[in-house]
């Protein structure tokens, strides 16, 4: 390339004391401006030329002390931290769950209001009053229904908000990451209700594991990202 661009300077040199470069006709040339403009497009383009890449060395990233997602085997994703990635999983894992538990009380209907209101009724000799015999057409289960179905709805309409946030938060952005954490704190202190109320049996069992996923979730998202 340095001999290319001292050609072009000699040609330019030559063309403006009035000849013409040996190479392009030989001999003295009446076209000089032909030439000249010829010799600065040369010139141009021998500026532009592209340069061989220098092989990257991850080793050298390494010693610089470069994080780990900057390394193509460090992370997943084309860099993207390990951790970073499981935690938007187990966040993904705990909306999935929330959904389904939520779909269960949707399903049980008015037999969980039965349920509750025979958990919290007693007879007058005060025996438990069986669920068969609750009246379901009563003010008191109508409201019941309702916070029931409240309950549940709001359960799956936050649960797709987490994972919109939560699949978002893969781009590393910090406020993704703490509207994650809050909505899985609050959905795990939610499930403290289960030890209260009536829940249908896999809302109980899919609330366990909501607990169990959405810590492990929240302890990643606070992990520093490697």
């Amino acid at each position: 390339m340095a001999f290319a661009k001292r050609q072009v300077l000699l040609d330019l040199a030559e063309i403006r004391g009035g000849a013409c470069p040996g190479h392009i006709c030989g001999s003295g040339c009446p076209s000089r401006s032909v030439h000249l403009t010829s010799a600065i497009w040369r010139h141009l383009m021998t500026m532009y030329e592209r340069q061989p890449s220098a092989p990257r060395d991850d080793r050298a990233l390494h010693h610089q002390g470069a994080p780990a997602g900057a390394l193509g085997t460090a992370g997943t994703g084309g860099g993207r931290p390990a951790g970073l990635s499981r935690a938007v999983g187990a966040a993904i894992a705990a909306a999935c769950l929330n959904v389904i538990g939520a779909i269960g009380i949707l399903l049980a209907g008015t037999q969980v209001v039965k349920d509750q209101i025979a958990m919290t009724t007693t007879a007058e000799d005060g025996s438990a009053v069986p669920a068969d015999m609750v009246d379901a057409s009563g003010e008191r289960a109508e409201g019941l229904l309702a916070i029931y179905t409240g309950l549940a709805s709001s359960t799956i309409f936050w649960s797709l908000v987490l994972i919109v946030v939560a699949w978002l938060a893969l781009r590393g952005g910090r406020a993704t990451r703490i509207i994650s954490v809050v909505i899985l704190i609050i959905s795990t202190l939610m499930k403290a209700m289960d030890l209260f109320i009536a829940m249908p049996t896999i809302t109980v069992i899919a609330d366990v594991f909501v607990v169990i996923v959405a810590l492990a979730a929240i302890v990643l998202f606070f992990r520093p990202a490697r």
